[in-house]
């Protein structure tokens, strides 16, 4: 391979790996956890869990189990915002920190109210 050729192909793989790792930076190691259930105590299955990192790009979106308990794995240290969203609840947002990658947060107990019929 000639030398310009080397050098070419070294700036176009630099160019495909650089903004894979810096939009990669929400991603890590740490864990965040809890349950999410009605105003009656009941689980509330399949709602979605949107967690973004303040002052990154990129979403982490899991969804609760029949049980109600919800994971979002692979999150970095930083200040987590978690939206919680289902057809005929209103949503409701939470912030959590996350200190280091391997800390451990408390679990998360989110109730969610079913959307007033009033009209």
């Amino acid at each position: 391979m000639r030398p310009v050729s080397r050098y070419v192909a070294l700036i176009a793989l630099m160019l495909v790996v650089i903004p894979t790792v810096s939009s990669a930076q929400f991603r890590g190691l740490g864990r965040i956890t809890g349950t999410v259930s009605e105003e009656g105590g009941g689980p509330l299955s399949n709602v979605s869990v949107r967690a973004t990192l303040t002052g990154e790009e990129g979403v982490i979106e899991e969804r609760s189990d029949d049980k109600g308990t919800w994971a979002v794995s692979g999150v970095a240290k930083g200040e987590w915002h978690l939206t919680f969203q289902i057809a005929g609840y209103v949503p409701v947002g939470a912030k959590v920190t996350l200190p280091a990658e391997l800390a451990r947060v408390a679990p998360i107990s989110i109730t969610l109210k079913k959307v007033s019929s009033k009209g």
